[in-house]
């Protein structure tokens, strides 16, 4: 089975179109659509806003359904002026901006290693980047639709929608880590899989520039995104 997840109802709306509803669990008022996309096994949601949620939710999908992966998809503001409304960003990896510990050594984004409290578990590397797993990843990248670009990227996560007046605070981050989008929930759920050792997936489609541009009609947007998304994750399930 895989698991797909959004952050906003209408960024599933094409997934869910094209899948062959077996059941429909609730969860904390949370629905969750179980049946065949793309000819799989597939547990299909959205998480909410923000990290937290993201997180959450995840997390009880992983230890419900026990995806072998797990897809997040959904829009994005552009980091780099190249990226115009419509285009896609590929997660190469993934990183959460707001997060620092630097009073203490650490670089923003990075978080101690995770040792079990009964000392089980070996120490493991501090934790930055959440890296999106490499065979979906090269699957994805042979994904070829025409008519919008396509590029693989950093996506970094925070809890703050990022303006344009964030966008400049934050231009030397983003200059370092040569970032390409940035949205609120990516790599939240990134690292929840990282946890939980299931291989995760990240994918969005632009929504607004750097220079502010945002769609004039922006319901038909969401639905081209989610129509993109769909088809994106299909093409990977199906080579």
């Amino acid at each position: 089975m895989y698991a797909i997840l959004t952050a906003l109802e209408s960024e599933l709306e094409c997934f869910v179109e094209k899948t062959s509803i077996k059941t429909i669990d609730i969860w904390n008022n949370y629905k969750f659509v179980v049946g065949v996309f793309a000819g799989q096994d597939c547990v299909i949601g959205y998480t909410g806003i923000g990290k937290v949620n993201a997180s959450v939710v995840v997390s009880h999908i992983i230890e419900k359904y026990k995806p072998q992966s797990f897809f997040y998809t959904g829009i994005a503001g552009a980091l780099r002026s190249d990226l115009n409304i419509g285009d896609v960003v590929i997660a190469g990896d993934s990183m959460q901006w707001d997060v620092n510990l630097t009073a203490f050594g650490f670089k923003i984004g990075e978080l101690p290693s995770i040792v079990s409290p009964s000392g089980e578990n070996k120490k493991t590397d501090n934790i930055r980047f959440y890296k999106t797993e490499q065979k979906l990843l090269g699957k994805a990248l042979k994904w070829n639709p025409g008519g919008f670009k396509v590029t693989q990227g950093r996506i970094i996560t925070g809890d703050s929608f990022f303006t344009t007046i964030l966008r400049d605070y934050k231009a030397d981050l983003i200059q370092e880590l040569d970032c390409s989008a940035v949205d609120m929930e990516g790599a939240a759920a990134g690292a929840a899989c990282k946890i939980y050792n299931t291989p995760f997936f990240l994918a969005r489609v632009i929504s607004d520039t750097t220079e502010g541009k945002t769609p004039k009609r922006f319901k038909v947007f969401m639905n081209d995104a989610s129509r993109k998304m769909s088809e994106l994750v299909e093409h990977i399930l199906l080579t």
